[in-house]
Order: C-alpha cells, then sequence, then structure tokens
C-alpha cells in the first residue's frame, strides 16, 4: 500500500512540475493577434416574432423592431407533429 501512494505523489509532482513550466512558457511568448480580433462582431438582436436572437445584418428591419425572416418564425420549437 506504501509503494501505491508513493507512486501516486511521483507523478501528480511530475504533472504539476509539467504544468509550471508550460505555464512560465506561456508567460514568455507574445501575445499573438488573432485575425478576427480586430473586427467586432456585429449586433445582435432578437426577433419579435419567436425571439431568436440573430446579427443584426441578417435581420429584417419591422415597425416593432427586427425579423429573422424565417417561414416558420413563429412556430413552437421543439415540437414534433
Amino acid at each position: 500500500m506504501g509503494k501505491i501512494v508513493f507512486w501516486l505523489v511521483v507523478v501528480f509532482a511530475i504533472l504539476l512540475v509539467a504544468r509550471l513550466i508550460n505555464a512560465s512558457k506561456a508567460r514568455r511568448r507574445p501575445p499573438s493577434a488573432a485575425p478576427d480580433a480586430a473586427t467586432p462582431p456585429g449586433a445582435m438582436v432578437r426577433c419579435v416574432e419567436c425571439g431568436v436572437f440573430l446579427p443584426k445584418g441578417d435581420a429584417r428591419p419591422v415597425p416593432q423592431g427586427f425579423h429573422c425572416g424565417q417561414v416558420n418564425c413563429a412556430q413552437p420549437r421543439g415540437r414534433k407533429p
């Protein structure tokens, strides 16, 4: 039983050391700029009929707000006929 506990402690110690080494390497690495990080995402709006959120550029403006433009917009979701 003592040998098992000893080897578990050794394995966890090795994993801890590996994690500390990776963390220090990550701190030294310069931050890379993601290509999509420069362009902010479009504003999200909610459809007045079904409540689905979609990008403002894809939404159709109506007098009450925005509409998603789907044919089955106001039908209940998740129910099978």
